[in-house]
């Protein structure tokens, strides 16, 4: 795992000074994202998913481009296709910073569009309460532009990483997978102060 990490901090640098296109460092992102999802088919109380990608979402985005894909039959392509997509609809492609793309991308991927954008309103809140950030659940181009001013980006990732923390301990699935998002959790966090490195002063 620490040199998969390795190998993608060195593409992102890569990126900072040869300027590869933008979507490269989509497809980075969405690497490291993916990676933490099972390619297996997993069953909840409200519905299917693979690879991260449940079923609603599946659903949505064949309704939008016409496609005919299947939860059970997802394919690895077809998921990333849908991550792309999902990650250019939040408005994460917006975000300048390649650590603060990936970090919020993982939030709104694994737990959802409003706990996406409520996490990381709540630790912009902390971490500039001067902005008077409303925590509303969608990410508008006041909370981007609060984002993209962020200059303490150890600071700002640590409480996301809190904030993120004390989300899913309100949860009542907390007991049955908080440890599992825990760990993964502080494994972003530990990943995410070394992209910070990389991307400081840099447009990635």
């Amino acid at each position: 795992m620490l040199e998969k990490f390795v190998i993608i901090i060195t593409l992102l640098y890569s990126t900072a000074i040869f300027g590869v296109e933008e979507s490269k460092v989509r497809e980075i992102i969405i690497s490291e994202v993916l990676s933490h999802e099972g390619d297996k088919l997993v069953k909840t109380q409200k519905e299917l998913s693979k690879y991260g990608i449940r079923n609603f979402m599946l659903l949505e985005y064949n309704k939008k481009f016409n496609k005919n894909y299947e939860i059970k039959s997802l394919t690895e392509t077809q998921a990333r296709e849908i991550a792309e997509h999902l990650l250019v609809k939040y408005r994460l492609n917006e975000i300048k910073h390649s650590y603060s793309q990936m970090m919020i991308f993982d939030i709104f991927f694994n737990g959802g569009y409003n706990a996406g954008a409520v996490v990381t309103q709540r630790a912009l809140k902390r971490y500039k309460p001067s902005e008077n950030i409303e925590v509303d659940g969608v990410l508008g181009s006041k909370t981007i532009a609060v984002i993209n001013s962020v200059q303490d980006h150890e600071k700002f990732i640590d409480l996301m990483t809190e904030e993120r923390i004390n989300y899913y301990k309100s949860l009542n699935s907390w007991s049955l997978y908080g440890k599992g998002w825990k760990k993964r959790i502080l494994t972003y966090r530990t990943k995410l102060k070394e992209m910070a490195i990389v991307d400081n002063g840099n447009r990635i």
